[in-house]
């Protein structure tokens, strides 16, 4: 079949096999894509992409990473394939080497959400926690499912957000159609009540999964700390077990926490010491978790000092003030502090725990013990100075008898009607110097406010004027949105010249205005052009690179934004910029004649433009995307802001130049 297979036959075959991934008939899909990768008629990675899918979902995981890496040697740059083996690198615990890997092509799939959850779920398992976040977020924008949302639960999980991560895996768990991720947010909700102090809640949905077949090998730890926590060290143990000598080095640590709550230091230890002895890599946390779960061992050998050591090292690391996993350390602290006596610095760590983790049942009875200790202490200390004060009550009633002439009663009846007078003058004086110092602050503040208001309005005056001189005779041209956004990035740059105002904040306005002229100058301009000249039909005929379905896919996605059956977005400013840059390729021929022909603009202007566009989206728009420093200086923001307003190449500036085209 093979020697037989042309092009037509290869592509009617990856259509066959898409639908049959889609009916999760993953070994007849792999059948059915053997020829084609073998013989590869088509251009492309498509089939190969797709054949390691169906490699992995089929459990074949060991293959498709060998076929995939083997296809990168002859697609070397195809995101799709690297994304795939991303994945696969993850589902290895490669992780550090995953996120590198989907990092270069994050650019060009920042629009995939199954890229960008994979890519979060990467960025979760090496700590970086903040930066998976912000990456759901622009998975679920562009249409990310349950799949990103599972991811979701597990960050919030992993901040110590148990109640938000377990609502959202409730939610996945009664609505998703796909079997798959129904176990998996039910594993997720049994941990997150487990983290909430319910072992029972947390053990009842483990054994639910476990009756349906569905508790997978990671989860076993985790049911088994459960159990023990509830009280049936039988059914631990059996969930130990179960676990076998595969098991990782978190998993040890869940063990050695089973063994601690059975009061069993020295097998909490031996667990300990496998699981720092284990390969591969560590989730964020174990440092943290590992350090407490030793200590507390530690404490009940009697190795005191020892133990506080290990609880000073925990504390030191920023695991320490998270919700629920922060409490561990500083419950640690508080039974090691009951046990030296301390019981002030015991009953604070109590208080620190719950405040960490309102729930945890054993910070709340060691709390209420800790408290009924330091309050004895404190009675104790009161009965004893109240036996004081009464000895010095009677020695000074004995004094007044010796004492009761009547000039001396009348002396001291003197003595207080001036201490009284004095006492009455001194809070007169601090009245008045309280009114004082209010007027004078009331004054700055009347001050302060009357320069701000002055600043403002130089500011305004200013920017009116640098638009007015860079526009000139082709300021009324303008639309007044266009104009709107100009004033106020000039306005805000200027407030900048005097303020703490960050570059990037001003240098963001600015990008938005540039990309606002190019859509309202160029792109709109592009399509009036396009229904006037009666090009719209052959300049998206000319600009389709292949057909999926009924759908065109077009040579360059800023052919989209003209094609009235989509629903696309404005172009943005990679987009356009790429598309001047391009303008004598075929496609984009009438877009070409369109710039020269109809606006008059050169060649030397329109290259510069392309060079103008690509620096404003590299440094002011979205740096961090294209490997740069964030830290935007003053002086290239006004390079930049002198170009697009006042002077470009030697000529008016880029915005009077665009607003000026014939």
């Amino acid at each position: 079949m093979a020697g037989r297979l042309n092009k037509r036959k290869a592509s009617a075959l990856l259509d066959q096999a898409r639908l049959l991934l889609s009916t999760k008939a993953y070994d007849r899909a792999i059948e059915v894509l053997e020829p084609v990768v073998e013989v590869q008629v088509l251009p492309g990675a498509d089939a190969h992409t797709l054949y390691a899918e169906a490699l992995e979902l089929s459990g074949r995981r060991a293959e498709a990473r060998l076929f995939v890496e083997k296809a990168l040697t002859r697609f070397p740059d195809q995101p799709n394939l690297m994304v795939r083996l991303g994945a696969l690198l993850l589902h290895a615990n490669e992780s550090a080497r995953a996120v590198e890997l989907m990092s270069r092509v994050r650019n060009q799939m920042r629009r995939d959400p199954t890229f960008l959850t994979h890519f979060a779920a990467g960025l979760l398992k090496v700590g970086r926690i903040e930066e998976a976040e912000t990456t759901l977020a622009a998975a679920l924008l562009t249409g990310g499912g349950d799949d990103t949302r599972l991811v979701l639960a597990l960050a919030k999980a992993q901040r110590g957000d148990a109640h938000g991560a377990e609502a959202i895996a409730v939610q996945i768990g009664t609505n998703s159609r796909d079997a798959t991720i129904r176990s998996a947010a039910r594993a997720i909700e049994a941990d997150c009540r487990l983290m909430q102090g319910d072992p029972r809640g947390s053990l009842e949905r483990f054994r639910a999964l476990d009756a349906d077949g569905q508790l997978e090998h990671e989860h076993l730890p985790h049911a088994a700390l459960a159990a023990q926590l509830n009280g049936e060290e039988a059914l631990a143990t059996a969930f130990i077990q179960r676990c076998g000598e595969a098991a990782s080095a978190e998993d040890r640590l869940l063990f050695a926490q089973v063994y601690l709550s059975r009061n069993r230091p020295i097998e909490a230890m031996a667990e300990l010491d496998r699981s720092e002895g284990s390969v591969g890599e560590r989730l964020p946390g174990y440092d943290f978790e590992r350090l407490v779960a030793r200590a507390r061992a530690m404490r009940l050998l009697g190795q005191l000092d020892e133990s506080r050591a290990m609880i000073d090292r925990a504390k030191a690391l920023p695991e320490a003030e998270l919700k629920l996993l922060g409490a561990r350390v500083w419950l640690e602290l508080g039974h090691l502090s009951a046990e030296r006596g301390d019981f002030e610095l015991a009953d604070a760590s109590f208080a620190k725990a719950l405040e960490l983790d309102p729930n945890e049942a054993e910070a709340r009875l060691a709390s209420q013990s800790s408290s009924r200790r330091v309050a004895w202490k404190h009675e104790l200390k009161a009965s004893a100075e109240a036996r004081v004060e009464a000895a010095r009550s009677e020695a000074e009633a004995m004094k007044r008898r010796f004492l009761a002439r009547e000039g001396e009663l009348d002396a001291m009846r003197r003595e207080l009607q001036r201490l009284k007078h004095l006492s009455a003058d001194a809070e007169g004086r601090a009245r008045q110097l309280e009114r004082d110092a209010k007027k004078v602050k009331d004054g700055q503040a009347l001050r302060l406010r009357e320069e701000l208001e002055a600043r403002d309005r130089d500011s305004d005056e200013k920017a009116r004027q640098v638009v007015d001189e860079g526009l000139g005779s082709v300021a009324p041209k303008c639309p007044e949105t266009l104009l709107r956004m100009v004033l106020v990035a000039e306005r805000t740059y200027q407030k900048g010249l005097y303020s703490e105002l960050p570059s990037a904040a001003v240098a963001v306005l600015f990008s938005g205005a540039l990309e606002r002229a190019l859509f309202m100058l160029l792109v709109q301009r592009f399509d009036e052009w396009l229904e006037r000249e009666g090009r719209r039909e052959p300049f998206l005929k000319g600009a389709v690179r292949e057909k999926r379905g009924r759908r065109p896919e077009y040579f360059d996605r800023f052919v989209e934004a003209f094609d009235r059956s989509f629903e696309a977005k404005a172009p943005s400013l990679g987009e356009v910029v790429r598309a001047i840059t391009r303008r004598h390729d075929g496609p984009l021929a009438d877009f070409a004649t369109f710039l020269s022909r109809d606006l008059g603009f050169s060649e030397v202007f329109l290259d510069a433009l392309a060079r103008f566009v690509q620096t404003a989206k590299e440094r002011l728009r979205d740096p961090v995307a294209h490997g740069l420093a964030i830290d935007l200086s003053w002086d290239e923001l006004k390079r930049f802001r002198e170009a697009f307003l006042l002077h470009f190449e030697g000529g008016p500036s880029v915005l009077a130049q665009l607003l000026g085209a014939k």
